[in-house]
């Protein structure tokens, strides 16, 4: 579900790019579809008006998810959840378990061409395998907690850990 300036030609261009990152990490085709883009309206902002919540985003998405239906949201706006004691932190993204949503921002992504597909894919895991960081906190391993670091340049696969956990 891609998010008032995120085009229909980049929501096409992510589909391709996960369609093959995707059966190399999961061994197994997914079928995407691109819905019409939406305008994010000013209620899933924060507070003070500066940034959109993305568990008020997930919330909108989940009405339209499932089983067998993930919804991934994607935006160019600045994201944010609470964190660490503040209301407010600005994150790449999130995914609530249970909700079969996600939300991904490229707000905050240094390295948009060669990252942006490793939180996406990292937010889905999350949101369709109902599973939580890696144990093992392997640098290498998408699932890695960021830790409130933008950190996705070393982060290429699931370590071998998380890939018999997510039974891949």
């Amino acid at each position: 579900q891609p998010y008032d300036n995120y085009t229909q030609k980049e929501a096409k261009q992510l589909c391709k790019v996960l369609e093959k990152r995707f059966l190399e990490l999961y061994g197994v085709e997914f079928e995407f579809e691109v819905l019409p883009n939406k305008k994010l309206s000013a209620d899933l902002m924060n507070n003070s008006k500066s940034r959109y919540r993305a568990d008020k985003i997930i919330n909108s998405l989940k009405e339209n998810a499932g089983d067998h239906r993930i919804m991934i949201g994607l935006t160019h706006k600045d994201v944010s959840v609470p964190y660490k004691g503040k209301p407010d932190w600005g994150v790449l993204g999130l995914s609530i378990h249970g909700t079969y949503a996600c939300v991904v921002s490229d707000y905050r992504l240094k390295n948009k061409k060669r990252d942006y597909w490793k939180v996406v894919t990292h937010e889905f895991t999350h949101t369709a395998c109902n599973y939580s960081h890696c144990p093992n906190d392997d640098p290498t391993c998408i699932m890695k907690d960021a830790k409130g670091k933008a950190d996705f340049a070393n982060k290429v696969s699931f370590c071998k850990t998380c890939r018999e956990k997510i039974n891949i």
